[in-house]
């Protein structure tokens, strides 16, 4: 549904967006410089609105990227986190999912590298996402666990220490691919992630 919005004043033809195609655009952009190096220019250029009615209808800035992380982590949970939690009940073969999964969306021809998340995490542009996407991450891992335990495959008492070790490989993973854009070193690191999950099977 196309919404109307003025930009204060009702002389002439209200300007035409559709709310959610402005969010997307918006996505785009922070995902390509940042939350503190994308301006408001850059957030008209992308996406097609002006300021002031990105200010009186997405509360400028920071209420855009509020909307755009919000949108980048439900995508995130259908992609990647909700087969990780639920699974087929080999928890290890779901973990290695995950991260295959993980590696054909970072080396993905035309995407921006990284997390859009985890790139800003550092910044503290907004916490509330980052606490999401940390709380899908550790539950997920921390379940396909759980389910390679039930099954004999790991000892369930390094549960935890085998999660916060995922945990902070698929951070470095994501941190790697933004900070270098080399596909290849990316790739290499999750084949050597999912080296070591391979190898828990075998104890």
């Amino acid at each position: 549904m196309v919404e109307k919005a003025t930009t204060g004043s009702r002389r002439g033809r209200p300007r035409q967006f559709d709310p959610d195609q402005v969010v997307e655009a918006a996505m785009g952009a922070f995902f390509a410089k940042g939350f503190e190096s994308t301006t408001l220019a850059d957030l008209e250029a992308a996406t097609g609105v002006d300021r002031s009615t990105l200010y009186n209808s997405f509360d400028g800035k920071s209420g855009l990227y509020h909307q755009a992380t919000a949108l980048y982590l439900d995508r995130a949970a259908q992609m990647l986190f909700d087969e990780l939690g639920h699974g087929t009940g080999d928890g290890l073969a779901d973990i290695i999912t995950f991260l295959e999964r993980l590696r054909a969306g970072l080396t993905a021809d035309g995407v921006s590298p990284g997390c859009l998340i985890v790139n800003d995490m550092a910044s503290g542009s907004d916490p509330e996402a980052t606490a999401r996407y940390r709380a899908m991450l550790d539950s997920g891992l921390a379940a396909a666990l759980g389910r390679a335990a039930g099954a004999g495959h790991i000892d369930p008492a390094s549960i935890d220490g085998r999660a916060s070790l995922l945990s902070a490989a698929v951070i470095g993973i994501n941190l790697v691919s933004a900070h270098t854009g080399d596909n290849g070193q990316v790739s290499h690191l999750v084949s050597g992630a999912i080296a070591e999950v391979s190898s828990w099977r075998a104890e």
